[in-house]
């Protein structure tokens, strides 16, 4: 069956009436709701049966309006929904939100919390979270709000997931002492393009992750990725003034912490600044409207955001009814032209997430962990959360992963017998790599640090291979975990150097630090074979010309703390230069040994 969308707003069915020709006949259900509405009859169930008769009588093309083809899904799915909600309570199962509040999911609501509860399980509700393109990739920061969504789409609730194409121009202020720089146009367009296409691939991974902890497609809600300058782009900025700019008052605006911190702590704010919450009202209205949101999810940050976006969202709901759109009074109006009390917006913040060290989750030495790969390797975000620490990965469970409660404090019980093994540690970045980088990624990352607990030179050495373009690449500039160096960078140098030439450290003064500290390793075979175990041991003040000594094979091994291992492959010169590649120091030496 085909669908022809007409200027009209109506589609055409087309379907064959006999071979090779087409007939065509009007939709009977145009005007339905009229026709309905007269005749007395239940308008939806009217509405069904008009195209439930049109799909099952002889094949011909047909006129379809498409308000009736999407009250009928939307009743189709308000019933599925409904039968899901009905055996849940038959099983006694918790609600949706009680799920959310155990886990450590919620912060704050922002409105009523058990009319928020009896709407999640009375009806579809639609909520969104989003995100504004700042940078070519989400980090592991930003997965938390979109953990809940990810929940209640699989709890059969309509989700919008929205990425801020036009307010990342604007820049929002929350939680910010100091303007964010100016990005060019086009960094704006590369980092809208990557993180668009990003979340549409983890929503891919969200559905199989879903499926194999037993969400099916029947239990599923909707959901949609959108991007806001799609109606931004178009806003009239008369339009924007009459409808949300005389509700929303400036002595309120002014009292928000945002605002207040920003003028007495920080540089100053912008007027743009000043009313990015305005936009991010609008983007709420917008999709309320269009869309059925009417819950609003963000960070801990984010509160005074959601307030004023529910305040925006109530006033032009209420206001809008005489804007030209037409007579009739919409779905969310009482008979008082007031929110009706099921319509009225709401919104959940998600705690701000701090390791056990006081350090904001996601970060490593100040750096963000990023979900796209090429700037955090799949093999390094499974290293950041395999070093979570007891107090905190528990947590960690109940929030980034859909392990049940139960299963989480029976590994949690293993862990504890034997914490050496990390079981959890590896719970949870196994889960992690699954939702974000799909379950095949996740299962080889984990074998790869599992072959590190205890390395064989034969099992690092079947870890080798060329780059995505099957071409050689230096891994101490793409920040791998292998990295190939010159015999005169390695050869009567000291240790110190040779982790600032492997790209271990930054500078060779950190080299130093970082060998005087005793954090870093370096492997010698525990018997003859590259198949025996590798035995780490403190790098102290071996002399430059014992350096030799520790190339294994043609590779040195060394290991950082506790877990971060980087084997080094030890090539001739001439070798180096004609793989082209490059590592740190390399040209300076030449520079000085010409003759070499």
């Amino acid at each position: 069956m085909r669908l022809a969308t007409q200027t009209d707003g109506r589609r055409r069915i087309l379907a064959p009436a006999g071979r090779g020709s087409l007939a065509e006949r009007p939709c009977p259900c145009a005007d339905c709701r009229t026709t309905h509405r007269q005749n007395g009859h239940d308008t939806v169930q009217s509405i069904k049966d008009c195209v439930r008769t049109m799909l099952t009588s002889r094949p011909s093309a047909r006129w379809i309006c498409a308000r009736c083809l999407r009250q009928t899904r939307q009743s189709l799915q308000s019933k599925r929904f409904h039968n899901n909600a009905a055996k849940q309570q038959q099983q006694q199962k918790k609600s949706v939100l009680t799920v959310l509040e155990e886990r450590g999911y919620i912060n704050q609501i922002a409105g009523d919390r058990n009319a928020l509860d009896r709407l999640l399980e009375s009806r579809k509700l639609g909520f969104y979270a989003g995100v504004d393109p700042t940078a070519p990739s989400l980090h592991l920061g930003h997965l938390l709000p979109f953990m809940v969504l990810f929940w209640l789409y699989h709890h059969g609730h309509r989700v919008v997931s929205l990425v801020g194409g036009a307010t990342a121009r604007v820049g929002d202020p929350s939680g910010r002492l100091t303007s964010r720089a100016k990005t060019a146009e086009s960094v704006h367009d590369i980092n809208f393009k990557t993180m668009f296409a990003q979340l549409g691939g983890l929503w891919g991974n969200v559905e199989a992750y879903g499926q194999r902890h037993g969400y099916q497609d029947s239990d599923n809600g909707t959901r949609e990725l959108l991007d806001n300058s799609s109606w931004l782009y178009t806003l009239n900025i008369l339009d924007f003034l009459k409808l949300m700019g005389n509700g929303m008052r400036l002595g309120t605006m002014l009292g928000r912490d945002t605002v207040r911190n920003k003028m007495e702590k920080g540089d100053g704010m912008s007027f743009a600044e000043f009313t990015y919450p305005l936009l991010q009202g609008w983007d709420w209205w917008h999709m309320y409207r269009h869309h059925g949101v009417q819950l609003q999810i963000g960070g801990s940050d984010q509160y005074g955001n959601i307030v004023a976006g529910m305040d925006a969202v109530k006033y032009i709901a209420q206001n809008s009814a005489s804007d030209g759109t037409g007579s009739q009074t919409p779905d969310w109006l009482d008979a008082e032209g007031k929110v009706k009390g099921d319509m009225l917006p709401m919104g959940l913040t998600v705690p701000l997430l701090t390791t056990s060290s006081g350090e904001k989750f996601g970060k490593s030495a100040g750096n963000a962990i990023w979900l796209d790969r090429s700037m955090t390797s799949a093999f390094d975000l499974y290293g950041f959360l395999l070093r979570s620490s007891d107090d905190d990965v528990e947590r960690y469970l109940k929030l980034f992963t859909f392990v049940p409660t139960d299963e989480i404090g029976r590994v949690m019980g293993e862990h504890a017998n034997d914490p050496g093994k990390r079981k959890a540690q590896h719970l949870l970045a196994s889960e992690v790599l699954e939702l974000v980088h799909g379950r095949d990624e996740a299962i080889k990352t984990r074998k790869e640090h599992e072959v590190l607990r205890a390395p064989s030179l034969a099992s690092l050495k079947r870890q080798e291979g060329t780059d995505a373009a099957g071409e050689s690449s230096n891994p101490a500039s793409s920040g791998a975990e292998r990295t190939v160096l010159p015999y005169s960078l390695v050869v009567n140098t000291p240790f110190s150097r040779i982790l600032y030439h492997a790209g271990i450290a930054s500078s060779k003064s950190e080299g130093a630090r970082m060998v005087a500290k005793g954090g870093v390793y370096i492997a010698t075979m525990s018997a003859p074979g590259v198949g025996s175990k590798l035995n780490f041991h403190q790098i102290g003040v071996q002399k430059p010309d014992e350096v030799a000594d520790y190339i294994i094979d043609g590779v040195m091994v060394f290991r950082v703390g506790k877990w971060k291992v980087r084997v080094v492959e030890v090539v001739e010169d001439a070798d180096f230069d004609s793989r082209s590649l490059h590592a740190p120091g390399w040209d300076e030496w030449k520079s000085i040994h010409p003759q070499k």
